[in-house]
């Protein structure tokens, strides 16, 4: 069997994520944000789920280790952009949420990572971009499910 770079989708799909982080990394310096795209993906993250998120959901939900999160939220609680706080539920469980300074200062940048993302997407039919998308999920779904089961 031939596990060549050009044709795994793994590879290509690396490829591009490395590109997508590295242009996000440029325009994010050039606007002047103080947050790597890890970070920044955190707060946009929070912003959609639109609602205080525990550690654990928010780690889930960008596919991260727990403790790389906490360090990544540990800067964006330090400059006032998120804050933590005990779950009502359960005191032992720590909520995340956007503050209004957070919210204020992503929507300035987004508009910036939107022209990023137009221009990764350009000349990419919307049928072939939502098929893609569709692959995709079902990659997520099916490498989760084989992770789950080990």
């Amino acid at each position: 069997m031939n596990f060549g770079s050009e044709s795994s989708p793994g590879f290509a799909i690396g490829r591009v994520a490395y590109l997508i982080r590295a242009g996000m990394s440029a325009v994010l310096k050039e606007a002047g944000w103080p947050f790597s795209p890890e970070e920044t993906q955190s707060l946009i993250t929070l912003l959609d789920a639109g609602q205080p998120l525990s550690m654990n959901e928010l780690a889930s939900l960008m596919i991260r280790d727990p403790t790389t999160v906490k360090r990544q939220l540990d800067r964006l609680v330090e400059n006032q952009f998120v804050q933590r706080n005990a779950s009502s539920e359960d005191a032992r469980i720590v909520m995340i949420s956007l503050t209004r300074r957070g919210k204020q200062r992503l929507q300035k940048v987004l508009p910036v990572l939107d022209e990023l993302r137009k221009t990764a997407l350009k000349g990419i039919p919307k049928s072939e971009l939502e098929a893609t998308q569709n692959v995709l999920r079902k990659m997520q779904i099916n490498l989760t499910n084989h992770l789950a089961k080990d």
